[in-house]
């Protein structure tokens, strides 16, 4: 948070960028016609780290940018060369880790860990080692612990990886600085993460030890409970949590602490394990009741637990406690009545307006389906016929519990796409290819989720060739609207053809060597190898990329942020971070400016995990296109606010919130912004909620 009075760097170099968009829309240029050399420099950045580039003159941008006078510059430059993960940069990314300025040394850092992201991690931990023992900064003592503790090292390397973390904590010259411990617990976390709790030296697990009550007896501070709660994951990964590190983790102050010992009670003996579910239970934080309600979920059923479950499951309680318990509720317990009872009442609730509190009632139709099919089967025309595609959805799962072909079928030809999608679904698992007439109609559709079951359910159909030949009909239409967001169900229906064709086809793909997308080039020139006997080479031609903001815009974005109106009243504010993620900041305010969001829902709701919204179809893969970048660098605390993504640099406009904190998404997914205000309202978001606005507040 930048403080009254104070300009953080990046307000620097907006106050740059706008000052040069003002004087070059007036003719003139600052400083006796001199252009700014920050404000141009820092565009230059951006642009050449939106080009992904191998090699050339974007890549020559960024290595002459990381020499900049400006250490603002140099920091932004630095952190690009690392984005573009390639091992070959090691060399020159290393080359600013003694920086003059803590600011680019903490950049290079955690650029050496990116370069060799998802790949070996050795060649990146020499040099981050070599700094350990220079280093005084706490900030940058903290990029190094989280950098080392990340990199993918076989079992030698991970002890060294080890010592350094407890070196970086400088426990040894008494209470080490917030940063640096917060730096050192995501180190650890990622470290056992990566070798599934192997490997913990003696001093690392005391160093843990401290760490999990570190700052318990001071005033609460939310860097304080990161560390401990960190701490007690890394023991829990290491298979070290005892007895009394759960209890003292369920005594403390904040829910994320108390939330996390329950995630890792397997190692303790299962005579400790009820009476500390009973308390999480009885926990005020829905996070911790919800944690708890997980483990009872998936334990073994007696009357006990089942209690616990009704209970849960009864209308008093908060509606994410309801939904899950009402979902477990779908295992028998030993005494049927009071379950059965549940769930007959909570599916009796169904609302006729889409916009009602619809969920508990799909959910519990669902478990009845499981136990009670009569009683489901009664049920069931309400659900069928409902407003809501959501409640229509869960219409279809509860029919193929059902065993209720009539019901698929008229859902097979709901107007929903989603609806859609789960009957054909449920109608394969029953009928298999005696329904492949009715999925090939489903290729003159537009959603790419159905087009996508659609080339799944397809598979090994007996009319091989013919329908080969209608998929490659709806490829060719799929590829005239030069749409990035289509790669998914273009390269689905790609894999069919190459099953169910033959080289008869090949002329017509031919030409799809040189596509727009880069994957499926590749694809089509595979396919075609195998089909020739030839050899094709892949020769892409990429689209244009999406225009980036100009000075003036980024200048905008300073203090901004959007709040999200959710239909049934609560408001979402999200504090945006420009300078950590410039290019998805600038496409999320764009897209709420022009009303993208207005009306759309959070389709997706993961309890102790993320909300995921932002789809014009409601679903995972459709979005807005084209894709942007991925801008990695953030933390995935809760209430963080993430880019969703289906692979590398594939943002499409989807958004998702971190209930909780999730730290093991850090490096994959871009953090833009922060919920500033609603946190409450985030968490009572359920699957369906309606953004019904979204407004574009503050900024320039």
């Amino acid at each position: 948070m930048i403080r009254s009075g104070t300009l953080s760097p990046w307000a620097v170099i907006v106050r740059s960028l706008a000052l040069l968009s003002l004087a070059l829309g007036n003719g003139c240029v600052p400083d006796g016609g001199r252009p700014d050399p920050a404000a141009g420099n820092y565009l230059r950045v951006l642009e050449a780290e939106d080009a992904r580039p191998a090699g050339g003159a974007d890549l020559e941008t960024l290595h002459s940018a990381a020499d900049d006078s400006d250490a603002r510059i140099r920091r932004t430059a630095v952190r690009a060369l690392g984005r573009l993960q390639s091992p070959a940069l090691i060399a020159e990314i290393a080359r600013h880790l003694p920086d003059p300025e803590p600011q680019v040394r903490a950049a290079a850092a955690e650029a050496l860990a990116q370069a060799v992201h998802g790949t070996d991690g050795t060649p990146a931990l020499e040099g981050l080692l070599a700094r350990v023992s220079r280093e005084n900064d706490a900030g940058v003592r903290a990029a190094l612990a989280r950098s080392i503790g990340r990199l993918a090292l076989e079992a030698p390397d991970r002890r060294r990886a080890s010592d350094a973390l407890v070196a970086l904590s400088g426990v040894e010259r008494g209470k080490p600085p917030k940063a640096t411990l917060v730096g050192v617990a995501l180190g650890f976390d990622a470290l056992l993460r990566s070798s599934s709790g192997d490997g913990l030296s003696r001093a690392a697990a005391d160093l843990l030890d401290s760490m999990a009550v570190y700052g318990a007896d001071d005033p609460p501070d939310i860097e304080s409970a990161r560390i401990r709660a960190l701490a007690l994951s890394g023991l829990g990964l290491a298979r070290r949590l005892t007895l009394e590190h759960v209890e003292q983790g369920l005594a403390d102050p904040d829910p994320e602490v108390r939330r996390t010992p329950l995630r890792y009670l397997n190692v303790l003996v299962p005579s400790a394990r009820r009476e500390l579910l009973r308390t999480a239970l009885a926990d005020p934080s829905i996070r911790v009741s919800l944690e708890a309600l997980r483990l009872v979920s998936a334990g073994p059923r007696d009357a006990e637990t089942c209690a616990w479950l009704v209970g849960a499951a009864a209308p008093t309680a908060p509606a994410p406690v309801r939904f899950v318990a009402l979902e477990a509720l779908a295992r028998q317990c030993p005494v049927v009545d009071a379950q059965r009872n549940a769930l007959r009442a909570a599916a009796s609730e169904l609302p006729e307006e889409a916009s009602g509190r619809w969920q508990p009632a799909a959910r519990a139709l669902l478990s009845l389906a499981r136990i009670d099919k009569p009683a489901a089967a009664a049920l069931l025309p309400r659900f069928r016929s409902h407003a809501s595609p959501f409640v229509r959805t869960y219409a279809v799962l509860a029919a193929g519990a059902l065993e209720d072909p009539e019901t698929l079928r008229a859902l097979a030809a709901d107007p929903s796409p989603n609806v859609r999608s789960a009957a054909l679904e449920a109608l394969f698992a029953a009928e298999g290819h005696r329904i492949d007439n009715l999925l090939i109609d489903q290729l003159g559709e537009e959603d790419p989720q159905l087009l996508l079951t659609t080339a799944r359910l397809l598979a090994s159909s007996p009319g091989r060739i013919a329908v080969a030949s209608a998929m490659l009909v709806t490829f060719e239409r799929l590829s005239e609207a030069r749409r990035e967001t289509w790669r998914d169900s273009r390269r689905a229906l790609l894999e069919r053809i190459a099953e169910l064709g033959d080289a008869t086809l090949a002329a017509r793909l031919r030409p799809f060597v040189a596509d727009f997308d880069p994957l499926v080039a590749g694809d089509v020139a595979t396919l075609l190898d195998a089909w020739t006997g030839e050899a094709h080479q892949a020769e892409p031609a990429p689209l244009p990329r999406a225009p980036l903001p100009s000075a003036a815009d980024l200048a905008a974005l300073e203090g901004s942020s959007v709040a999200l109106h959710m239909q049934g009243g609560g408001t979402i504010v999200i504090g945006l971070l420009p300078d950590l993620a410039p290019r998805n900041v600038w496409r999320f305010v764009s897209l709420a400016r022009a009303g993208y969001f207005d009306g759309l829902a959070f389709h997706r709701w993961a309890p102790n995990f993320v909300i995921q919204g932002g789809s014009a179809g409601a679903n995972e893969y459709q979005g807005d296109g084209p894709y942007t970048r991925d801008e990695v660098g953030g933390s995935h605390w809760r209430g963080t606010v993430g880019v969703s993504t289906r692979g590398h640099d594939t943002g499409d406009g989807q958004i998702f919130i971190n209930l909780v904190d999730n730290v093991r998404l850090d490096h994959d997914y871009t953090v833009f912004g922060v919920v500033s205000e609603g946190l409450d309202v985030v968490d009572a978001v359920l699957e369906g909620a309606v953004i019904e606005r979204a407004e574009v507040r503050g900024g320039r």
